[in-house]
C-alpha cells in the first residue's frame, strides 16, 4: 500500500503553472530524489506532499495514520530552549511515563498496595516497549554524527547559527523518526563527515521512505533508489541513483534524437512524392499515402537543451610558477589553536580541494593567503606576481542595494548599457532581470552575480569557499566545466564531493583535532577515501572485531547516570513490595 498518493496535481502560481497534471506515489521505504533546476517547483511539490499547500487542483490521499517529518529550508525552533531541550521535546511521551513511573515508586514508600505494583509494572512495560531510557545516547549520537559537541548542547537556540539551527532540525527529525522524512536540501550545512554519517544513517538504521530534493550529485548517488525528475512542470520517474539517471537520459535522449531523424527522413521522401504525383497518373497512391502521413503518430521533436552559464575564466597575466610555500606554520587566536605545522608547496595549475569541519581553519587560511591575517608561526611566502579572485560562502561583496546591472557596471563602467547586457545574459540574466535589486535575489541568483563579478577579476588564483553551494546541478556542472578549463590555480573550500572528484588534484585535509594539522593528500576525494578505508582495515585486524562490536554495543546500551538511578529506585521499591 502507498504511503502516499498525489492523483493529478496542478498548481498555478497566477499566471505561471508550476506543476501539471502530476500523479506519483511514495511506497514503504522509497528513497526517492526529485532533482530539477531552481524555479522548477521542487519546493512547492514537497509542500504539498506534506499538507503545507491546499489550493491547488487535483488530490493528494495518504495513509492512515501517516507521520511525515519535513525539513524545510527555513529551519522552526524554540528560541529560548538550549538544543538538548528541543531535542528531548520528542521524548515527551515516554519522559512523562517516566514521571509517573516515579510517582508511584515514591507512594509505594508509603503504602503498601497491589494496585500500585499492578499499575506501575504496566506503565514501565509501556515505557520500554517505546525504548526504555536509550534516548539520551540516541540523542547525543545523532547529535554528534551532525556535527554538535557536548560543548553544544547546553546552549539556547537563540544564539545558533542559521546553519546550527537547520541540522538541530535536521536532528529532532531524525529523532522522530517518521514514516516519511521530506528533506530541501538536508547536505547545505553540513561537512562532508556530517553528510557521510546521514547517507549511512538512512541506509543502515532508518526504514521510512525518503523524498529529497537534493543538488549534491554525490549524495544522490549514495542515497537515492529511483529518481523524479521535474522538468516543464512534468514529473519523470527514472529507476536508479543519480548516476544511473544522467546515463539513462543520454541514452533516451540519443534514442529520441535518431527517431525523430528518421522520422522527419521518411515524412519528406513521402510529401515528396505527394506533391509529383497528386495530380498525375499515381493520383489514387498519393492520397493514399498523404492519408497515412495524417495517422500518422509523430515522434517529438527532441528538446533543445535550457540555457546555462556560459562561463570561461581568463587569467589577465601568466604569473609565476611558485604559488604558496608553507613551513611549519601555525595559527591561534588568544589561547585557541587553530592549527600548527603546516608543511605544503602549491605550484601553478594545481587544484587544491579543502576539506575538514567547520571551524577547523579553512576560511583563516584564505585569510592568511590573502594578507588579511599573518601566521602566528612558522613562514608563509605567496607568489609576487598572483592576482587574486574571491568567492565567498556567504555571498558577501555585492551590495545590496544595487541593481544587477549596477552590481556589473561598477567593475566595466566604460562599457555600453548593451554589452553589460550582453555579458549578463551569459549568467542567465535576461531582460528585466538585469534591474532586479540584489537584496531581492535567492541565493542562487546573487551566486550567479558573483560569478559574473569573479570572471570579471581576471585573476590567475581563485579562491572559492563553497562556490557550488547555492546552484542547481546544471549550473554547477556549467561551473565544473568552466574551472576545469581554468588555465591557472585553484584553491577550492567544498563539501561537495562530485566537483572534488572531477577537479581535485590535491586536497588539504583539516583534521579539527586539538592543535590541529592540516595534511597535504596527493590525489582527489575518491582516492584519498580508499586510502584511509585502506587504512583502517590495517588497523583493526580481525581478532579485534569482535571486541570492538562488543564495546559499540555496551556503549549503545548505556543510559544516563540520573536515569539509572531513577530505574534502580524503583525496581528496589517494586522488589520490597
Amino acid at each position: 500500500m502507498s504511503l502516499i498518493r498525489l492523483e493529478h496535481v496542478t498548481k498555478l502560481y497566477d499566471p505561471d503553472l508550476i506543476l501539471d497534471d502530476i500523479s506519483v506515489s511514495i511506497e514503504h521505504g522509497d528513497r526517492l530524489g526529485l532533482i530539477g533546476r531552481n524555479g522548477t517547483g521542487k519546493t512547492t511539490l514537497l509542500k504539498i506532499v506534506n499538507g503545507l499547500l491546499s489550493n491547488f487542483k487535483g488530490k493528494v490521499v495518504a495513509a492512515k495514520g501517516l507521520r511525515i517529518g519535513y525539513l524545510s529550508q527555513e529551519p522552526e525552533l524554540a528560541r529560548d530552549c538550549t538544543l538538548r531541550q528541543e531535542m528531548l521535546k520528542v521524548f515527551e511521551k515516554r519522559r512523562a511515563l517516566e514521571d509517573k513511573m516515579l510517582l508511584l515508586a515514591e507512594e509505594m514508600e508509603t503504602e503498601e498496595a497491589p494496585n500500585l505494583l499492578a499499575a506501575y509494572a504496566r506503565i514501565q512495560e509501556q515505557h520500554e516497549q517505546l525504548g526504555g531510557y536509550d534516548y539520551e545516547h540516541e540523542i547525543n549520537r545523532i547529535l554528534g554524527g551532525l556535527g554538535f559537541s557536548e560543548l553544544d548542547f547546553n546552549l539556547p537556540i537563540r544564539v545558533l547559527s542559521g546553519g546550527q539551527k537547520s541540522r538541530a532540525t535536521l536532528a529532532k527529525l531524525l529523532l522522530e523518526k517518521p514514516d516519511l522524512l521530506l528533506f530541501d536540501e538536508p547536505t547545505n550545512h553540513l561537512d562532508i563527515k556530517g553528510i557521510e554519517w546521514l547517507e549511512n544513517y538512512l541506509n543502515t538504521e532508518y526504514d521510512g521512505a525518503v523524498l529529497v530534493v537534493s543538488h549534491d550529485r554525490y549524495f544522490l548517488d549514495k542515497v537515492v533508489r529511483k529518481v523524479w525528475e521535474l522538468e516543464e512542470q512534468k514529473i519523470k520517474i527514472y529507476r536508479g541513483n543519480y548516476s544511473k539517471y544522467v546515463e539513462t537520459k543520454k541514452v533516451e535522449q540519443l534514442v529520441t534524437e535518431r527517431a525523430f531523424k528518421k522520422q522527419q527522413a521518411f515524412v519528406e521522401h513521402e510529401e515528396d512524392f505527394i506533391r509529383r504525383n497528386i495530380a498525375g497518373q499515381r493520383t489514387r497512391e498519393a492520397q493514399g499515402r498523404r492519408k497515412k502521413l495524417e495517422r500518422l503518430e509523430r515522434v517529438e521533436k527532441p528538446k533543445s537543451d535550457a540555457p546555462t552559464l556560459n562561463l570561461s575564466f581568463t587569467p589577465e597575466t601568466r604569473g609565476g610558477n611558485d604559488i604558496l610555500r608553507c613551513q611549519n606554520v601555525g595559527k591561534a587566536f588568544g589561547d585557541k589553536v587553530i592549527f600548527r605545522d603546516m608543511n605544503f608547496e602549491v605550484y601553478r595549475r594545481d587544484v587544491i580541494g579543502i576539506i575538514g569541519a567547520n571551524g577547523t581553519g579553512k576560511t583563516t587560511l584564505f585569510r592568511m593567503i590573502l594578507g588579511d591575517e599573518a601566521p602566528t608561526d612558522g613562514e608563509m611566502w605567496v607568489g609576487p606576481t598572483l592576482k587574486f579572485g574571491c568567492y565567498a560562502q556567504e555571498l558577501e561583496g555585492l551590495n545590496p542595494d544595487n541593481e544587477i546591472i549596477d552590481e556589473i557596471w561598477t567593475l566595466r563602467p566604460k562599457h555600453t548599457h548593451g554589452e553589460i547586457r550582453s555579458f549578463l545574459s551569459k549568467f542567465l540574466f535576461l531582460g528585466d532581470d538585469v534591474f532586479k535589486r540584489i537584496g531581492n535575489l535567492s541565493g542562487g541568483e546573487q551566486s550567479r552575480v558573483l560569478l559574473a563579478k569573479l570572471l570579471l577579476t581576471n585573476a590567475n588564483v581563485l579562491l572559492l569557499d563553497e562556490p557550488t553551494n547555492h546552484l542547481d546541478i546544471p549550473a554547477r556542472e556549467a561551473l565544473e566545466a568552466a574551472l576545469g578549463e581554468y588555465p591557472a590555480t585553484l584553491f577550492i573550500i567544498s563539501h561537495d564531493r562530485y566537483l572534488l572528484n572531477n577537479l581535485a588534484t590535491k586536497l588539504l585535509i583539516f583534521d579539527g583535532k586539538p592543535e590541529g594539522t592540516a595534511e597535504l593528500f596527493e590525489g582527489n576525494y575518491a582516492e584519498y577515501l580508499a586510502q584511509q578505508q585502506q587504512a583502517l582495515q590495517a588497523n583493526q585486524p580481525r581478532e579485534n572485531n569482535q571486541e570492538i562490536q562488543n564495546v559499540q554495543t555496551n556503549s549503545l546500551r548505556s543510559k544516563s547516570k540520573s536515569k539509572r538511578k531513577r530505574k534502580m529506585k524503583a525496581q528496589r521499591l517494586v522488589g520490597s513490595n
